[in-house]
């Protein structure tokens, strides 16, 4: 309905319309990250949120690429297609995606709408707040590539349009490469808080060398230890999970994706404004302020425990 009605909208105020469906509606992420829970046993789930995020990275990489030839040929083709992958996302979750946990049957209380509710558990629930934290600070880093890249390489390397395009998609398949094949490996082998400890080292070390950088090349060279950087976040999501019991995932998946969302509202605005102030006098400070607030993450991560603890 979203697409469609963007696809057809006569005037630009009804996309702002269309935007906040489409907000309203995402929280099927959460819902998606809480199967992936219901359905995958307590060691196997990093390696299966890192084939989720490559197979959205895929996405990433795949959906401008559509979008763009669609485009070329009808202004509005871009939205009528992603009506129809939604509407054949629909199709299979329908009749194809069997229920993973299947509902109490319960009368819905307008108190179990609250949506404070899920803050409140969460801050009762202390275990669970230093990686929430983390996953906030992770959000926050994450924008500073996503906010200035396109302005950043063409400021410092030169770049065209064509180079960034590369960039973007190096970086995006690399990242799914990451993500897809070594997550599961190195979580078998560290444990999902070492693994955590190990993407946040490459990803720091990226962040830094990218700041340092003033050739073109070292903006590709750095790609690979960005995608190994990449292996942190299906592994905390793993270790979130392995937090709280079977009846909260969806409740814990809603939280770390609302909050995550807010990172991802407030990180370009701090980026981006960052980067204009120190652009002059040193263009990679936005850089080296994500690697340092790695820093905020780490001793957070110090305290966290390897044994379960599940709520009351």
């Amino acid at each position: 309905v979203d697409y469609l009605l963007m696809a057809f909208a006569p005037w630009g105020w009804v996309l702002v319309v269309g935007r906040t469906i489409a907000g309203i509606t995402s929280a099927n992420m959460a819902v998606g990250t809480a199967y992936v829970t219901d359905i995958t046993p307590e060691g196997e789930r990093a390696k299966r949120f890192g084939l989720m995020g490559a197979m959205m990275g895929i996405g990433f990489i795949v959906g401008p690429i559509l979008g763009g030839v669609l485009g070329t040929w009808w202004l509005r083709s871009p939205f009528v297609a992603a009506a129809i992958l939604n509407g054949l996302n629909l199709l299979v979750a329908l009749l194809v995606l069997p229920e993973s946990r299947p509902g109490t049957g319960d009368r819905l209380s307008w108190k179990a709408l609250n949506p404070l509710a899920p803050l409140v558990w969460l801050w009762e629930f202390k275990p669970l707040l230093p990686l929430v934290v983390v996953n906030v600070v992770f959000g926050l880093i994450a924008a500073v590539p996503g906010t200035i890249w396109v302005l950043y390489t063409a400021d410092r390397f030169g770049w065209d349009a064509a180079a960034i395009g590369v960039s973007i998609s190096l970086f995006g398949v690399c990242m799914a490469a990451s993500q897809a094949l070594l997550t599961g490996f190195f979580s078998k082998h560290f444990g999902d808080l070492w693994t955590i400890f190990l993407g946040v080292a490459f990803d720091a070390l990226a962040y830094l060398l990218m700041g340092l950088a003033d050739q073109g090349w070292m903006g590709f060279a750095v790609t690979p230890l960005f995608a190994l950087g990449g292996i942190a976040q299906p592994a905390l999501q793993s270790l979130c999970t392995s937090k709280v019991g079977a009846d909260k995932q969806g409740e814990l998946a809603g939280v770390l994706t609302s909050l995550g969302s807010l990172a991802s509202v407030a990180g370009p605005v701090l980026c981006t404004a960052l980067y204009f102030s120190t652009r002059t006098v040193w263009p990679g400070a936005v850089w080296a302020v994500g690697a340092g607030l790695y820093l905020l993450a780490a001793p957070l991560l110090l305290t966290v425990r390897s044994p379960r603890a599940v709520p009351a």
